[in-house]
């Protein structure tokens, strides 16, 4: 059986865009995981703004919060 080149797009336009649709929590849960990481760098109240979009073929993610400094840390040398 032959399939269309088409379908074949279609059918995958399709599935993208449920995904989507589908992740209610995924916004959520991935504000909850980049607060986080964003907490060991910046001080700040709140959480940080996240956005996803679907771009054509890609996701835009955009992420934005007002930090009141930037955290102080050490960095251990490089092991040679």
């Amino acid at each position: 059986m032959k399939v269309d080149k088409n379908s074949i797009i279609r059918i995958e336009k399709m599935i993208n865009s449920d995904r989507m649709k589908s992740a209610d929590g995924f916004v959520d849960l991935l504000t909850g995981d980049i607060d986080k990481v964003l907490k060991d760098y910046f001080d700040y109240k709140g959480y940080p703004a996240v956005a996803v979009s679907k771009n054509g073929n890609y996701f835009s993610v955009s992420i934005n919060l007002t930090a009141e400094r930037i955290r102080a840390f050490s960095v251990l040398p490089a092991e040679s």
